[in-house]
């Protein structure tokens, strides 16, 4: 078994969506996986928009999710973060990322196990791990 640290710094849906699936197929493999969210990607935790597409996803992929009948295909972030937790995966925002957007610990997801600094992350978490950037 092998140890994975995902730092998620874009808030981009299908980026984040696509570390999430690589976080939930780990989970589900056994693997120990750790989730970072930093600048961009700290939006995605926050209550009620986990799943919204958003400025920064990129258009061909807004385009296509406006079409209704694939609104019920497209993953959805919360459904990968409930996965990922279920599998005793550990979910952690940056403090630094929170205080830049003006977010507060209960204005995230309760899908979170707390609030976790960089070099903190490096040190406890991805010490001996695959560290994937997204």
């Amino acid at each position: 078994m092998g140890k994975k640290a995902i730092i998620i710094n874009t808030a981009s849906y299908e980026r984040v969506a696509f570390a999430l699936s690589l976080a939930a197929a780990y989970s589900t493999l056994g693997e120990e996986v750790s989730i970072l969210f930093t600048y961009g990607g700290v939006l995605r935790l926050k209550k009620g928009h986990e799943d919204e597409i958003g400025e920064e996803t990129n258009a061909w992929i807004k385009k296509e999710v406006s079409i209704e009948e694939r609104k019920d295909s497209l993953p959805k972030i919360s459904e990968y973060l409930r996965v990922i937790r279920s599998f005793a995966g550990r979910i952690y925002a940056c403090p630094a990322a929170m205080a830049f957007h003006n977010l507060t610990r209960d204005e995230l997801t309760d899908d979170l196990d707390g609030v976790r600094g960089i070099v903190s992350f490096l040190v406890e978490d991805a010490k001996d791990a695959t560290l994937i950037y997204v």
